[in-house]
């Protein structure tokens, strides 16, 4: 079974695994149309799980499906270079308010998805890229080109509140948070050293593999509280973005900063 939309595809490799894939040439840039076919393909896929007896008790699970109730889903590429470039970030700084309510409510719907979730790294992964990576439960990432890297300063953007959030419970090492934050391209060795991916395994098979994760791992969430733990554990990234805290850009800094000490600095004291 594959699905085509017009910037993603979704399949189903097995009984009890299911794929996206980003189909948004040339490197998968979140945009909003691709968040809301995501977002669509994430509902499907729910739905088919829940149709053959995802989350419900053991006893009430549907006799005779083969996959008692697992669910795996798995988030990958269909671009041989880019997992995904992140956003339009020109774009989405016309549109108010999209984080908190257009990319993040997307981006917290996989994060506490009811589904095992596996990223299938089969490029670089940059900015939103690299967020979207981590709201994965586990990650397997190519041997070939695939950085993941946070590159906001270097063009002169702040971060996301949402994303603040994210990445200080993925990374808790302050060292290895400061570097991330700091644009540094982390690379495959490093990312398992540091235990950003699970796996680095060769190109071509970066998508097997996550499927056979996903059929190895699918049977752990068979009885549907996955979802509510995740939500749990993860609740401060939904907190952090319903704060609606102000992103200041460097020409409001400057401003700000100013508007504070003077143009001449005058108002400033030792």
């Amino acid at each position: 079974m594959t699905e085509s939309f017009k910037y993603i595809q979704l399949s189903r490799p097995s009984s009890n695994t299911w794929q996206i894939s980003l189909s948004s040439p040339p490197d998968n840039r979140l945009t909003p149309e691709l968040l809301s076919e995501f977002s669509t393909a994430l509902d499907q896929v729910e739905s088919q799980w829940r149709e053959v007896g995802g989350g419900k008790p053991l006893q009430e699970q549907r006799e005779g499906y083969e996959g008692k109730g697992a669910g795996a889903l798995v988030i990958t590429s269909g671009n041989e270079k880019f997992f995904s470039n992140g956003l339009d970030w020109e774009r989405s700084l016309k549109i108010k308010n999209f984080f908190e309510e257009l990319f993040d409510p997307v981006m917290w719907r996989l994060l506490t998805f009811p589904l095992f979730t596996i990223a299938a790294i089969n490029g670089h992964a940059f900015a939103g890229g690299m967020i979207l990576a981590l709201c994965c439960d586990y990650r397997i990432i190519t041997s070939g080109k695939g950085f993941l890297c946070m590159n906001e300063i270097q063009f002169g953007s702040p971060l996301p509140n949402s994303f603040n959030a994210l990445l200080s419970l993925r990374i808790p090492n302050p060292q290895h948070l400061r570097d991330t934050l700091l644009a540094r391209r982390w690379t495959q060795k490093e990312l398992l050293n540091i235990g950003l991916v699970d796996e680095v395994v060769e190109p071509t098979e970066v998508q097997s593999r996550a499927v056979q994760v996903g059929q190895r791992d699918g049977g752990k969430v068979a009885s549907g509280s996955w979802g509510a733990i995740k939500r749990g554990a993860y609740h401060q990234v939904l907190e952090y973005s319903q704060s609606y805290r102000t992103l200041n850009l460097p020409p409001q800094e400057e401003k700000e900063f100013y508007a504070r000490v003077g143009q001449n600095g005058s108002k400033a004291k030792l």
